[in-house]
C-alpha cells in the first residue's frame, strides 16, 4: 500500500506508471506495517 504525498489518499494498487489515480501526482510513500519488530540484544 502506498500513500500519495499531494492528496494524502491511500493507493492499494499501481497499474502501469507510478501515479496516484486520484490526483495524478508521481510521488508515493510506501506505508510501513503497524506491527513493531523487536530484536533482543545479547
Amino acid at each position: 500500500m502506498y500513500k500519495c504525498v499531494k492528496c494524502k489518499r491511500i493507493v492499494t494498487k499501481i497499474e502501469g506508471a507510478v501515479r496516484c489515480p486520484y490526483c495524478g501526482a508521481r510521488v508515493l510513500l510506501k506505508l510501513r506495517p503497524e506491527v513493531l519488530k523487536r530484536v533482543h540484544a545479547r
